[in-house]
């Protein structure tokens, strides 16, 4: 956040930001279902643990929803999941929307700033959802260790977009909690095609001391403003009893040297 002078410091919402990556898509085939992860067979329940388990050794835990899907979503292009506009949201819930496989967007890439792209990133915060081609979860049923490499790989994606440490300009504080959103992608082999991570939540306002040093200096104004107003009424009045002597030497005709 760029501050233009001490006496411009307000409490900011800051804005929700996303960090995506992809690598090449291939087709994957096979069915398409999800389910959440109450509810998953105990080898997909073991391996979202491990992805949950991913997460949480780069993100605070905390409240929130877990989306394990078992499906096919590799028609998705690089140039299409980088794109601010990609509805992330509407993967990240426990019934998949099928057709965001062919979203196409409809504008030029806007800024993470737009007002749109807020209103999307935000609706993805305190969500995850991780998909995995049928091909692969039939792999790892059977290959624990094939769960352990594909659980590496989505760790080392976590730990690329971790949450990093606030660094505040001198006379700031970041307060509140921020939250994070994230969806996975995998192909047939285990590999990472697409992630994303988001994050928002929180204000950034002047610190303790900066507030003190406001309400000194906010004191000092008005002190200089009553003062003001103090003198323009003294010298208002004092006008006024001047006129209304004037006006009782001439009513009597006494002269004013």
């Amino acid at each position: 956040m760029q501050m233009d002078s001490m006496h411009a410091l307000a409490l900011r919402e800051t804005a929700a930001a996303k960090s995506c990556g992809s690598v090449q898509t291939r087709p994957l085939g096979g069915v398409s279902f999800a389910d959440v992860l109450q509810t998953v067979s105990q080898t997909e329940e073991s391996f979202a643990n491990l992805w949950r388990d991913a997460y949480g050794k780069y993100f605070p835990q905390g409240a929130g929803q877990w989306f394990y899907h078992v499906m096919d979503v590799s028609g998705i292009s690089d140039a299409d999941w980088e794109h601010n506009d990609f509805p992330f949201d509407r993967l990240m819930r426990e019934e998949p929307d099928a057709s965001v496989v062919s979203w196409r967007p409809s504008r030029a890439n806007p800024s993470q700033l737009d007002g749109m792209v807020q209103a999307k990133t935000q609706a993805t915060l305190g969500k995850h959802a991780i998909f995995v081609p049928p091909e692969l979860d039939e792999k790892m049923k059977n290959d624990p260790a094939l769960a352990r490499k594909v659980a590496n790989a989505v760790e080392r994606v976590y730990s690329f977009h971790r949450s990093k440490p606030f660094l505040p300009m001198p006379g700031t504080k970041f307060y509140g909690t921020k939250t994070y959103g994230s969806v996975i992608v995998l192909n047939a082999e285990g590999e990472v095609e697409h992630a994303c991570v988001t994050s928002g939540g929180g204000i950034i306002g002047p610190d303790e001391h900066t507030l003190r040093q406001i309400e000194r200096e906010q004191a000092k104004k008005r002190a200089r403003r009553e003062a003001a107003h103090r003198l323009a009424v003294e010298a208002s009045e004092k006008h006024w009893r001047m006129v209304e002597d004037l006006r009782f030497c001439v009513a009597r005709g006494i002269s004013i040297r």
